[in-house]
């Protein structure tokens, strides 16, 4: 048991209760503090930092343009000494590029790595495919 604190300004005694001990403290029954779930985790620092991915991907959007100009280069050569129109898999190889802008802007505008990386793949997939024609 404790004993009060003392009134005289005088006496600097400091007592200390202990929770474990006084049968006046409220315990809780969760006392470990990986399962408590009353406080705040703080931030995420997992997070992926967000100027990097739009960083990532302001330069797939340079990227996708480069890879346009290739595509439109195998599409115009696959014209002059192929048969003269242009088959399924460069359509394919322009619609990836389409998509690969729409996943850039939309990393610019909400930065996820997913999306980055959609970007660059559909960029890449596009002069693939028209290759294949």
């Amino acid at each position: 048991m404790t004993t009060p604190p003392s009134t005289d300004p005088d006496t600097h005694t400091h007592t200390h209760t202990d929770a474990h001990t006084d049968p006046d403290t409220h315990t809780d029954a969760h006392t470990d503090p990986d399962t408590h779930t009353d406080r705040d985790p703080g931030p995420d620092t997992t997070a992926p930092y967000t100027l990097g991915l739009r960083l990532a991907a302001a330069c797939g959007l340079l990227f996708l343009l480069a890879c346009l100009v290739f595509t439109g280069m195998i599409t115009l050569r696959d014209a002059v000494e192929g048969d003269g129109s242009g088959g399924v898999f460069i359509a394919a190889g322009f619609w990836s590029l389409a998509l690969g802008a729409v996943a850039g802007v939309a990393a610019l505008a909400v930065p996820r790595r997913a999306l980055v990386t959609a970007q660059y793949c559909l960029g890449a997939a596009g002069p693939l495919l028209a290759l294949i024609d």
